[in-house]
């Protein structure tokens, strides 16, 4: 190929030319060593087991291109204007004619512009291309086979575990997925909790409200009004039975129903018998004392020197919350409160294992644990502070249902009262809570002989029938068969009826389906989450249906 060129011209190409394939050529060999380099300690690790697999940190791979880049700039051999003299030389075998002109600003003569002109003449036969020729496609292949064989070691190479560090790993990785989970769910609970508490604050306003307009219309009732105050107080039940079952639950009805003198044993029996008194009454106040006890073991636990110390608080703190736990699921009823103890017991098992562990790994290892241990402190903070919101909860509900139920029973001794013409607000007048009233009550039931029963004009005997009637009487008797839930038999009759005027088998029948009533009326009514307002009216007929022996 011909072309025009100057022999400066030429020099300067062809030092160009060989500069970058020197670079390159130093590129290759540095990538190639990186790559080699990379797959021993590939290998290394993997063979090993001294880094777990989610300590490894293999995007560092992705780095070699640029070091070997960096390393080939800095150690390839520079290329100066007489190298690319002799290259020229060589290829065209000149004798040293471009080395002469390369070197003529340092050499004195008069033959220069002869060597000048010879250098001209030839300069224009020389293409710089095969002077200095690239040839990338054996570098090229060599590389990807590199690659190749990296990424093959990379997949396919397992992770051995001699040292048994892979299997810690494992763990510690499992407890740090288990307190960021917590810590989700906690914040999740603290966001539904705060919209619980706005709506147990408005309604314990409601039964304040509720229960001080009850005592008001108790107190101007009069004996004589019985009808107007039969009225009054049946809005007042339907109030109260409203709020009571937006309260009521059936954790909250048997946590009430439990009985602390029951709870017989230690030291720790008693501790959960007075748990129990406490909430029956609305108060948490020895529940939060545990709690605030907890939270001090915790805080010393963090600050012992000593892994014998730690490990005795960490032991004291566990017993402390288990026996919370305990309490929450056996008596509170509470699955929300035994939930938050649940995951502050997860996060100090994991918060104990990394104090344990303090001090023994290094570099990366160390930094990932000394995170977990912060994240699994924080977690377990967070769970303590969300029990005792919880159980500020629960509480605060036991109270509400306790102050429903006594309204509800006082409500139903006046409504027995008024029935009975005995209902004296007056009477109530310096009444100044449920309790008062209800004991006031009791009183005037007790002084009136009615103990909560309806009074007999002679005791023990039976009121006397009024015969009169202006469509008069008729003699009907109906035989019919008898089945629980059923109304087959009807008899109507003006004359006391005798064990003659029934046939033996159906009363057997009646009195048999009469039982198996009964002994349904306690689940029925559990059941039905029946008011409390309503529930001795419902036993006091089915007790009526007691069948009464047979007189002969």
């Amino acid at each position: 190929m011909s072309q025009q060129i100057g022999a400066s011209t030429l020099l300067q190409k062809v030092q160009q030319r060989l500069t970058a394939v020197r670079f390159a050529r130093k590129l290759h060999h540095w990538t190639l060593a990186a790559v080699i380099f990379a797959g021993a300690a590939v290998v290394g690790v993997r063979l090993s087991g001294l880094i777990p697999p989610g300590s490894q940190r293999l995007e560092w791979l992705a780095l070699i291109p640029l070091v070997a880049a960096v390393a080939a700039w800095l150690f390839h051999r520079r290329v100066g204007k007489t190298d690319a003299a002799r290259a020229v030389d060589r290829f065209a075998g000149t004798d040293d004619l471009f080395l002469t002109l390369a070197t003529l600003s340092t050499s004195a003569g008069e033959y220069q512009p002869l060597v000048e002109q010879s250098a001209l003449v030839v300069a224009p036969k020389i293409v710089p291309n095969q002077v200095v020729p690239f040839t990338p496609q054996k570098p090229l292949g060599l590389q990807a086979l590199g690659w190749v064989a990296l990424a093959g070691l990379i997949w396919f190479v397992p992770t051995l575990d001699p040292f048994g560090k892979v299997e810690a790993a494992a763990r510690v990785e499992q407890k740090q997925k288990e307190v960021q989970q917590i810590l989700k769910s906690v914040k999740t609970r603290e966001e539904q909790l705060s919209r619980e508490v706005r709506t147990g604050e408005e309604r314990e306003q409601k039964i304040e409200q509720q229960a001080q307009e009850l005592m008001s219309a108790l107190r101007k009732m009069k004996p004589a009004d019985s009808q107007p105050n039969s009225k009054v107080l049946e809005d007042q039940r339907k109030s109260l039975n409203e709020l009571w079952k937006q309260v009521s639950s059936e954790d909250l009805r048997r946590l009430l129903s439990e009985s602390a003198s029951e709870m017989q044993g230690g030291e720790r029996a008693q501790k959960m018998a007075e748990w129990l008194r406490d909430l029956q009454q609305g108060k948490s106040d020895s529940l939060q004392k545990e709690l605030q006890k907890a939270q001090e073991t915790m805080q010393s636990m963090l600050k012992a020197e000593t892994p014998e110390e730690r490990q005795k608080l960490a032991s004291d703190l566990k017993k402390q919350l288990q026996d919370l736990k305990k309490f929450s699921s056996k008596k509170a009823g509470s699955k929300e409160l035994e939930g938050a103890l649940e995951q502050a017991l997860k996060s100090l098992e994991a918060l104990a294992a990394n104090q344990d562990r303090k001090g023994e790994p290094n570099g990366d290892e160390q930094g990932s644990e000394s995170e977990m241990s912060e994240q699994a402190r924080q977690a377990l903070q967070e769970a303590l502070e969300l029990s005792r919101k919880e159980l500020e909860e629960v509480a605060r509900s036991a109270g509400d249902l306790k102050k429903l139920e006594e309204a509800l029973k006082t409500l139903q001794q006046a409504d027995k009262l008024n029935q009975q013409g005995q209902m004296d607000g007056e009477e109530c007048e310096g009444c100044q809570s449920m309790a008062e009233y209800a004991e006031k009550f009791r009183s005037m039931m007790s002084g009136n002989g009615l103990n909560g029963e309806a009074r007999r004009d002679t005791p023990g005997g039976m009121m006397t029938e009024d015969d009169s009637d202006p469509e008069g009487y008729k003699d009907e008797k109906s035989r019919s068969q008898i089945q629980a839930g059923k109304v087959l038999l009807s008899i109507r009759t003006r004359e006391a009826a005798t064990q003659k005027d029934f046939n033996p088998e159906d009363l057997r029948k009646y009195e048999s389906s009469v039982r198996e009533i009964k002994s349904g009326v306690q689940a029925a009514i559990e059941a039905e989450d029946i008011p409390p307002g309503y529930v001795d009216g419902i036993r006091q007929y089915f007790d009526k249906l007691e069948p009464s022996a047979a007189q002969p």
